[in-house]
């Protein structure tokens, strides 16, 4: 932690001196920062002592400088907090602040006179460095860095993008739960287990079974147990089976919950999967979910023996990989993680070195990705990189011979990170570890807390941050739950078992706490994050949380009273992250304008209807999200909080609008604005944002779509687009160059040519056309778009007739949606050639279409063709219709 906490200081003491317009200060003030610098380099190895030995004198050294380090910062933000404005700051009120706070530290008592001078503050640190004996140890440090380069670590900080790569192995596995659970059975549902010890892969086998089957039943839902709340599971299956957003679930009692799940699958073909089931009574309130009767399939993964007394029609065991595969995962993990890099073999000289890395490994599919993933971001090539990792791990063994394989490979590779990569590591832990985080929220989270420096290598701060958690993916530390169809990544997760390490880590590290329902952990010496799965502790108000900079709630189960956590707040001064995602809170308190240092704020998914008149003194705040709220509007004053760079309002698509009075004009630094309702004030304001990334703006009416439009004109860095109409107004969209960096756009409502201008916008990927009253072909004419990889149509053509007739069209389609087309009665043809990368096909509610188009059968690279209450007619003719090899048909009514 000591590495974290000197890593994170120096980066603030950069900041003030940089602002410091005072020479002589500067300097002055540089010389402390040298006092820290100095002693950096042997951090991490000092740490990795004090972990792997337990001797008291690492221990007293490195946890010394920490408090030396998160003192001085609490005296930085303590004079950012006093003084309500950062901007006001300056360093000699910093060295008053720090001054009276060593003398106190030291002597109990304040100083007569509040201004020391520079150089008495540079000798009281120099004094308490002296304490924890930094000059003998640097000087030890440095003899055995000297003589032994094995930890001395150097891996690049940043990556390539990456994506997800296909499991290795199970090929068999596979095929036989397929195999199972297609079987046409009858009368009853058919339990499966699939069983091995922790890491072994049995999550990664059922999601790849899964997504492959989930086609061929009528609903499908996988949901994680692993200890959680009862009523929590059965939220999840109810929202897997319905697609139904969270938001939408208002059930309270779990037997109810349950009842309503169960007349629902009733006579229906449903697969369930339940991952890391832990126990036998954890099945039973499962049970209680799913109907006596029926075609339903469910898939059981656990590492509980007592599984085996279940009536499981099959159960299938996990063994370790078998030796070909165990190579090919670790090639895989060293060598091809990089993002289209291809074929790429390691030398001869490293072989000996993995044969003994596969002997360590005995094979286990989780042990051999972690350590290849930490290879992958070193030289692989050189020998040497791979003699550090097995002389590590030998250090290890020899020192906790009682852990297992897998804690010594975490523990290796938790040392291999960086500083700003560890913060990035432990934040991620610190979600339940059944947490989908989305990749967007968790890359403003740390953009606010600080982790991510200042802009460099022109990257933004937000670029800076994906890249971060891009390489913890790459080294396996974190995994990709969800990806978009163009393969960005939407969420990320940790697995329970590096989710356990992790906690470990951030208690040993005093990085943070959690509170859970079921054990109450709360803040002693932890410098950085509280956590709280659950119920909100009663005594929360009563703890020290001088050192909290981020809280972080997650409802899970049972019921609290809000005020519990609200009147707590103005105990958390130095708070930055405040994180209340769909908690029960009705109103915010006055006293969250005293939280002056905060940078991000959601209260998404509560019942807020209106937000404190105080929020406008948060000027330092980057991040406000109030989705799915009640908010309607925003308090006066808003628009001084020049420092947003996210401002979510509501969703995208979403009918509800905020209306936010004031000019927008100076918000230089925005990237995100979705959910605020076009006022010509707004209208005019958009242009003076050069940053802006996403755009979403409701209510639009023709006297202000000119105004919009000369807006997109100067936003040359626009990637996201969303317009949302007025109730039956029409606009017209005029935009002088097309914007040249447009991926998303969303339509709802009646635009003038709309087609003329999207056929114009080359970069776009994503369409969504809704209500947009269209008279000509869209398929004809957005076939020449050359990038498009999502087409979705609702509502959207008065026409009766369609065709995609450019053998050359739609070249890299991957998802067309026809929802709710009333007119339409035919799709004639796909000419040969056109949309060949077309994977996935629903059509939806048009009742007039009577069949599917000519050439269906040469999509070679079709794998769903949707069909969602149509005519009997139009069934019975698809049924006919030839598909492509290893395309399925499913049929909703």
């Amino acid at each position: 932690m000591a590495d974290i906490a000197v890593e994170y200081l120096l980066r603030k003491l950069e900041d003030w001196i940089f602002k410091e317009t005072n020479k002589l200060r500067a300097a002055q003030v540089s010389k402390i920062k040298a006092e820290f610098e100095e002693i950096r380099p042997f951090l991490k190895y000092a740490d990795w002592k004090r972990v792997i030995t337990e001797d008291e004198k690492f221990e007293k050294w490195v946890l010394g400088v920490k408090d030396i380090a998160c003192e001085v910062e609490n005296v930085i933000d303590d004079d950012c907090y006093n003084r309500k404005e950062t901007r006001e700051f300056s360093v000699s009120s910093l060295v008053a602040l720090m001054g009276e706070s060593f003398n106190y530290f030291f002597y109990g008592k304040a100083e007569v006179n509040p201004h020391p001078s520079i150089a008495f503050l540079q000798k009281r640190v120099t004094e308490k460095l002296k304490e924890v004996e930094v000059r003998k140890h640097i000087s030890w440090f440095n003899s055995l860095n000297e003589g032994d380069d094995k930890h001395n670590w150097h891996l690049p900080s940043f990556t390539p993008k990456i994506r997800l790569t296909q499991m290795v192995g199970r090929e068999r596995e596979v095929k036989m739960l397929k195999d199972w659970l297609l079987q046409d059975y009858v009368s009853t549902p058919c339990l499966i287990a699939l069983t091995g010890s922790s890491g072994i892969g049995k999550t990664a086998v059922a999601e790849t079974v899964y997504e492959s089957v989930k086609m061929y039943f009528g609903c499908a839902s996988q949901v994680l147990v692993c200890g959680r709340p009862n009523m929590d599971i059965l939220k999840d299956m109810y929202m897997g089976f319905l697609q139904t957003p969270c938001s939408m679930i208002d059930e309270k009692d779990e037997k109810a919950m349950a009842n309503r799940i169960c007349r629902y699958l009733t006579g229906k073909n449903f697969l369930l999967v339940v991952d890391d089931l832990d126990s036998s009574d954890a099945w039973e309130d499962v049970k209680l979910a799913l109907p006596m009767t029926g075609r339903g399939r469910i898939l059981v993964t656990t590492r509980n023996s007592e599984f085996f007394a279940l009536p499981c029609k099959h159960v299938l065991h996990l063994d370790s990989l078998v030796p070909k595969d165990a190579l090919a995962l670790l090639h895989r993990s060293v060598c091809q993680q990089v993002y289209n890099l291809g074929e790429v073999l390691w030398p001869p000289s490293v072989e000996p070195v993995v044969e003994k890395i596969l002997q360590i490994s005995d094979s286990h599919p989780l042990v051999i990705a972690v350590l290849g993933g930490m290879l992958s971001t070193a030289n692989f090539k050189e020998p040497r990189e791979w003699d550090k990792v097995l002389s590590m791990l030998k250090e290890t063994g020899e020192c906790w011979p009682h852990f297992d394989m897998i804690e010594k490979v975490l523990l290796v590779s938790y040392f291999s990170l960086p500083p700003r990569l560890k913060c990035c590591f432990l934040y991620c832990g610190v979600f339940p570890s059944h947490y989908e985080i989305p990749f967007k929220r968790m890359i403003r989270i740390l953009v606010a807390e600080g982790f991510i420096a200042s802009q460099m290598l022109g990257m933004t701060e937000e670029e800076m941050a994906e890249k971060l958690l891009n390489e913890l993916i790459q080294r396996n530390l974190i995994g990709v739950i969800n990806l978009g169809i163009d393969g960005e990544i939407i969420s990320c997760r940790t697995i329970r078992l590096i989710q356990d390490f992790i906690i470990k880590m951030v208690r040993n590290d005093y990085f943070g706490v959690m509170s859970r329902s079921n054990q109450h952990i709360m803040p002693s010496n932890a410098t950085r994050i509280l956590a709280v799965h659950g119920v909100v502790p009663n005594t929360m108000s009563s703890f020290n949380t001088l050192n909290i900079r981020s809280l972080l709630l997650f409802g899970e189960g049972g019921f609290w009273d809000p005020s519990i956590l609200l009147n707590s707040l103005s105990n958390i001064k130095f708070l930055r992250v405040l994180e209340l995602h769909y908690s029960p809170i009705d109103a915010l308190p006055d006293s969250v304008g005293d939280l002056v240092l905060l940078r991000y704020l959601s209260l998404r998914g509560t019942r807020i209807c209106n937000l404190p008149s105080s929020i406008i003194t948060l000027h330092e705040l980057q991040t406000l999200d109030i989705r799915d709220t009640h908010v309607r509007a925003m308090p006066g004053g808003f628009d001084g909080l020049k420092m947003l760079r996210h401002l979510l309002l509501s969703d995208s698509y979403s009918n509800r609008v905020v209306k936010l009075d004031g000019d927008i004009m100076f918000y230089k630094d925005l990237q995100t604005l979705a959910g605020i309702k076009l006022t010509q004030q707004v209208a005019l304001g958009l242009k003076f944002l050069p940053q802006l990334l996403k755009l979403s703006v409701g209510e639009v009416e023709g006297r202000n779509s000119s105004h919009l439009s000369k807006s997109i004109d100067q936003m040359k860095n626009l990637s996201s687009l969303t317009i949302k109409c007025a109730w039956r107004k029409e606009i017209q969209i005029q935009t002088s160059s097309p914007p040249e960096n447009l991926e998303k756009l969303r339509v709802g409502g009646w635009i003038k040519d709309l087609l003329g201008w999207v056929c114009t916008l080359k970069s776009l990927k994503y369409l969504y056309l809704q209500d947009c009253m269209l008279t000509n072909d869209p398929i004809s004419g957005l076939q020449h778009l050359p990038n498009l990889i999502v087409v979705s149509l609702c509502k959207s053509y008065k026409g009766n007739h369609m065709i995609c007739d450019d053998p050359a069209g739609f070249p890299k389609l991957k998802k067309l949606s026809l929802l709710y087309l009333q007119e339409l009665e035919e799709w004639t043809k796909i000419k040969d050639g056109s949309m060949r990368n077309l994977e996935t096909i629903i059509i939806a509610k048009s009742p007039k279409l009577k069949l599917l188009p000519y050439g269906l059968e040469n999509l070679t690279n079709l794998r769903t063709l949707r069909i969602e209450d149509m005519p009997a007619e139009f069934v019975r003719e698809a049924r006919d219709t030839p598909l492509p090899a290893g395309a399925h048909l499913s049929v909703i009514r």
